[in-house]
């Protein structure tokens, strides 16, 4: 539905004729006409006005579809879809700020005992980390999967 078709619907809802509206509004009946005809669509200041004027929000005014559709169905940013790549994003953020974490514990380590205990770091140090490490490149590399399948 254009936004002409919107504004009249809406102002015949609230029984109000152009010259009613027009009043209201400031502006002549004429130019209530031609928003209605879609020759002249009203600017931002003057719609803002009309939506209050008509008590619906702006978007219900310039919406092309009805609103009150989709406030039943769920917008469709709320779509299942949309909530799982965000958990997938969420569980994508823990896993690297972990990487970082292990990174920054294994390099605190390292430091530690070649600096203050003049020693090597041991075989098996390196090993737990490159697991680690590897496990969580792993994982985000098949969380980077499931997001791209869901878009």
């Amino acid at each position: 539905m254009a936004l002409g078709d919107n504004i009249k619907r809406l102002r015949e809802e609230r029984q109000l004729t152009q010259q009613m509206l027009a009043d209201k509004l400031y502006v002549s009946r004429q130019t209530v006409c031609r928003w209605e005809n879609g020759t002249r669509c009203p600017d931002l200041i003057m719609a803002k006005k009309l939506a209050v004027e008509l008590n619906i929000s702006l978007d219900e005014l310039i919406s092309d579809e009805d609103v009150d559709q989709f406030t039943k169905e769920g917008f469709p940013f709320h779509s299942d879809k949309v909530k799982e790549r965000k958990a997938l994003e969420e569980r994508q953020k823990r896993v690297m700020e972990f990487i970082q974490l292990v990174g920054a514990i294994f390099l605190l380590i390292s430091v530690f005992c070649r600096i203050q205990l003049e020693m090597r770091v041991p075989m098996w140090c390196f090993i737990l980390a490159l697991c680690l490490e590897a496990a969580a490149f792993i994982a985000r590399y098949r969380i980077s999967k499931r997001l791209d399948q869901l878009y």
